[in-house]
Parts: structure tokens; C-alpha cells; sequence
């Protein structure tokens, strides 16, 4: 396929989802190469629970015999990327507070703010079993990013009208299933649509950008990671 390499990728993320957080690692290793090639990229906290719940695909517990692949998936994923995933006590919870929190800090704070914060949020959770759902849980995610007085500050903020219905804005604009919701334009303004952290083949071809996919290394040659 042959395309403009240019247009724009926006990758939807909200910290209740470990493939959320695949994600979120991949498009930032992944930006500076894409920028290079004219592609702007954009990352968005949206309320996973109420896009799944809009698209008629409510959460349901994993069943007994997939949790077992689950659990697999989500700790070797973590591996290949350098992130320890350790699963949570409590499980699911409502990731709306966070999302606010995460979609206000984007409003008002510089790009590196935002990242931080969202890595925190996700590896708080996912990586060292802290309950972001709460204030408590966020102040505690948050600590080093932003002073005690600051945080509360913007807990404060994110519960205000506007920011709530900038969270209910975008993730009805997302129009996604499941997280991360990855929507590519690319240079001729094709529009696709992916969910998942391992389709990025397929991203990467969408905008025409030149990769190389998998392959096996020769025996002493270095060690292949994705």
C-alpha cells in the first residue's frame, strides 16, 4: 500500500486496562519515528466503562478458563515492554475519577505532566496495587509528580461541570469497544480503527510507514525484543 506518510493518530487510553498502559508505552516509543514521518499523534483519557457500555459491550469477568492465558498475556506483554504487571486485589474498578483527573491534568498542564500522570495512575495500579479509584489512591499514584496541595487542588478541579462533560465528550467521541481504541487518518484521509495494543502492523501500514516486522535472529546474534 502506497499512501502520503502523513495525517494523524490518536490513541484512546484509560488506566483500568493493562493493554491501556501497552499501549500508552508503545505510541511513546513509537512517536518520535512517526512524527518523522509527518504523522501527529495524539493521546486521550477516555472513561472506558461508559464507551464499552455505549457500544453494547458491558464488562464481564474473564471466564475461569481463559484467566489463566490472561494473567500469561498480560505479565510476558510487560516483560517485552520493561513494565512489571502485578494484578490488582481489587478488580475492576470504576476508572472514572482517575480519567477525570488524568483528562483535567491534559487540559491544564503541560504534554510531560499529563504522561506522568497517566503512568503513574496505570502503574499505580497494575504494578503496585494501589486503588486509584479513591482520592487517597490518586494522591498516593501521584506523589513526586505534584505537590500534596496541588493534588488536591486538582481533584477538585476534575469534579467541576466542565471537566466532566469534557470526559463524557471525548469518550463519546472515541465511538470504541474496549481500550486502547487506536484511530488512525492517514495521508489520502483514510480512516481506520483498532482496538488492542497488537495490531501495530497493521497501524504502521495503514499510514505507510516503511517496518520490519517479526523475525528470528540467528543463534548468537543479539536478543530480539518487540
Amino acid at each position: 500500500m502506497s499512501v502520503n506518510k502523513s495525517g494523524k493518530l490518536t490513541i484512546y487510553i484509560d488506566c483500568v486496562s493493562p493493554y491501556s498502559w501497552f499501549g500508552f508505552t508503545n505510541v511513546k516509543k513509537f512517536r518520535p519515528l512517526l512524527n518523522a514521518h509527518g504523522i501527529d499523534v495524539e493521546i486521550l483519557p477516555f472513561f472506558l466503562g461508559g464507551a464499552r457500555d455505549a457500544a453494547g459491550n458491558p464488562f464481564t469477568p474473564t471466564p475461569q478458563w481463559k484467566q489463566g492465558f490472561s494473567a500469561q498475556d498480560s505479565v510476558l506483554t510487560g516483560k517485552l515492554l520493561g513494565l512489571e504487571v502485578v494484578a490488582p486485589e481489587v478488580f475492576p474498578i470504576s476508572s472514572l475519577f482517575p480519567v477525570r483527573v488524568a483528562t483535567f491534568i491534559k487540559s491544564h498542564y503541560p504534554a510531560e505532566k499529563f504522561e506522568a500522570t497517566f503512568e503513574a495512575l496505570a502503574s499505580g495500579y497494575w504494578s503496585k496495587g494501589i486503588n486509584v479509584s479513591t482520592p487517597e489512591g490518586v494522591h498516593q499514584a501521584l506523589d513526586g509528580i505534584f505537590p500534596t496541595e496541588e493534588v488536591d487542588d486538582i481533584v477538585q478541579k476534575a469534579l467541576t461541570p466542565e471537566n466532566k462533560k469534557r470526559v463524557i465528550a471525548i469518550t463519546k467521541g472515541a465511538d470504541a469497544f474496549g481500550a486502547p481504541w487506536i484511530v488512525g487518518v492517514n495521508g489520502s484521509g483514510e480512516k481506520r480503527t483498532w482496538f488492542g495494543n497488537d495490531r501495530w502492523d497493521q497501524v504502521l501500514w495503514h499510514f505507510g510507514v516503511p517496518f520490519q516486522g517479526l523475525r528470528i535472529l540467528l543463534p548468537g546474534q543479539e536478543k530480539a525484543r518487540l
